[in-house]
């Protein structure tokens, strides 16, 4: 045993069934300051950990060749039990052969017979700072699982039942992070809805990301504007950066100021993905033009936040980064895959191509209209801007779209994906090529909406062209008499949509298509 005032390095289990080699053993460690418990085989050994547990250990020396059951047999046994603590394994001269088998079984080193003292010592002090080191990443595994499912209970409770309808999707790919949604009633028809996205997905984003709602919180509760809470967190990052050697840690952040009475809504993003506004008929707006950092990287990061007047029918988006990554890898639009997740969310299922994410996913939808008295419309699905020099790309655009329209409505067929597609196509080339005069600096707009309850998907393209002069009665009238080129495109869209429309000389389109195939649909 250890000098009564000297403090033991550790706890050893030696197991082995020669007299003399166990008294060396035990002999050697106690010696070197560690205290031992000797076992004369396996089932003694057994029987002393019924009243010495595995947790008070941190080490076991056995030998391998002992009767009835050998040392093999105890670390299999030791790593059904507690495959944190290391082991080592004495074997002698000719046994060399074991040394996989026992790696397999866990042990961590292994000792020739006679034992050297010192290669013991060393041997053992290795074994114990391993076991220790594995315990503390099992606690520390099992306090981020605990965090983590706590987390996922706050991001529902973070959005009180205050009138605001938030619809929120969230599948976390690692333990605990930092992805959270909160929702802060600012008076009257106020409100204030926050997503951010901590760098990170340890026990220490997951606390930044607490620490911010509640610096928040509290800042609004004073009536500062949202961009002043934000740059006033963005300093105090810099200022822990500055007095911390440690890695960095930014807060990317999307806020959302709601206010119905004016109709009027303002947004900012810091390294988030910017809010979406869509005002369920025929209109996306994203809500900013350039990406900026997040809080934590550069001072003065935090810009002026863009407004937006609002339809009661009207939803906004807001998504972390997650999404866009794994749109990305899908090759379709983010808004399609959110689109998914909100279906998949009522359904009670979730997406098997969600098992390709790699980051958490977060996505949420808050409608202007107080909860359950409108319902907004059609659902953006797709939405791009195009420079007139991208009709040479539009091969590309069309595999995008028809990504992003099997994943939003898995339902469609093939051939009415087609149509839709055909359809699209004629329309999006001549905004690029006729409407944009095939220029670069000048873009048309692309965007696919869908309204489940009507099952009806809707394209709007739209163009800065001043467009021409055309009579669409007549031009059917003319269509009916004589069948030329020029015709056909127009007429294909007139007969597979269930609405076509123009405006503005036929810079702006919008088509609808009913979810069914055309046969299906005449039919009915």
């Amino acid at each position: 045993m250890p000098d009564a005032n000297q403090t033991s390095l550790g706890t050893v289990l030696v197991v082995d069934d020669d007299n003399l080699s166990r008294r060396c053993l035990k002999v050697f460690l106690e010696k070197a300051g560690y205290s031992v418990l000797a076992a004369t085989g396996v089932d003694h050994a057994l029987e002393l950990l019924k009243k010495t547990p595995l947790a008070t250990l941190d080490c076991l020396v056995t030998d391998y060749r002992m009767p009835e059951k050998d040392g093999l047999w105890l670390l299999k046994w030791l790593q059904e039990q507690d495959s944190q603590m290391a082991a080592i394994m004495v074997t002698a001269e000719g046994e060399k052969q074991l040394v996989t088998a026992s790696l397999r079984q866990g042990a961590c080193d292994f000792l020739d017979k006679p034992v050297d003292a010192r290669l013991l010592v060393a041997a053992v002090a290795k074994a114990c700072e391993l076991t220790r080191h594995h315990r503390n990443m099992a606690r520390a595994e099992s306090d981020v699982k605990a965090i983590g499912r706590i987390q996922q209970q706050m991001v529902g409770n973070a959005i009180p039942d205050c009138g605001l309808s938030v619809e929120l999707c969230y599948h976390p790919s690692h333990e605990a992070g930092g992805d959270y949604l909160s929702l802060f009633p600012l008076g009257g028809e106020r409100f204030l809805v926050l997503a951010t996205d901590v760098s990170g997905h340890d026990l220490r984003a997951a606390y930044l990301s607490a620490y911010f709602q509640g610096f928040v919180r509290g800042m609004m509760e004073a009536r500062e504007p949202i961009e002043k809470v934000l740059a006033a967190f963005n300093r105090f990052l810099l200022q822990e950066a500055g007095d911390q050697s440690s890695e960095v840690t930014s807060v990317a952040v999307c806020a959302l100021v709601l206010d119905r009475a004016e109709g009027r809504a303002k947004s900012l993003s810091c390294g988030f993905p910017m809010a979406v506004y869509c005002d369920g008929v025929r209109e996306v707006r994203t809500l900013g033009d350039l990406w900026s950092s997040p809080l934590g990287w550069f001072d003065g990061t935090v810009d002026e936040p863009v407004s937006v007047e609002t339809l009661p029918t009207g939803r906004f988006y807001l998504w972390t980064d997650g999404l866009e990554d794994l749109a990305l890898q899908l090759g379709a639009s983010p808004m399609g895959l959110a689109f998914a997740l909100l279906n998949g969310r009522r359904c009670g299922m979730t997406p098997i191509w969600m098992k390709k994410a790699a980051d958490d996913i977060l996505f949420a939808t808050v409608q202007v209209a107080p909860g359950g008295e409108r319902e907004a419309g059609f659902y953006p699905i797709f939405f791009a801007r195009y420079p007139g020099s991208d009709y040479l790309k539009v091969d590309a655009h069309q595999e995008e779209w028809s990504r992003t329209l099997k994943i939003a409505l898995p339902e469609l067929t093939d051939t009415r994906v087609f149509d839709i597609l055909l359809c699209a196509r004629e329309i999006a080339v001549n905004a690029m090529r006729h409407g944009c005069k095939g220029c670069p600096d000048q873009q048309s707009t692309f965007l696919m909406m869908c309204d489940p309850a009507s099952r009806l998907i809707r394209v709007v393209i739209s163009d800065p062209g001043p467009g021409h002069e055309f009579d669409w009665q007549e031009h059917k009238r003319k269509t009916e008499e004589d069948l030329i080129d020029e015709h056909r495109g127009l007429m294909l869209i007139d007969m597979l949509s269930t609405r076509f429309e123009t405006s503005r000389r036929g810079a702006h389109v919008e088509m609808d298509f009913s979810f069914d195939d055309l046969a299906t649909a005449i039919a009915s």
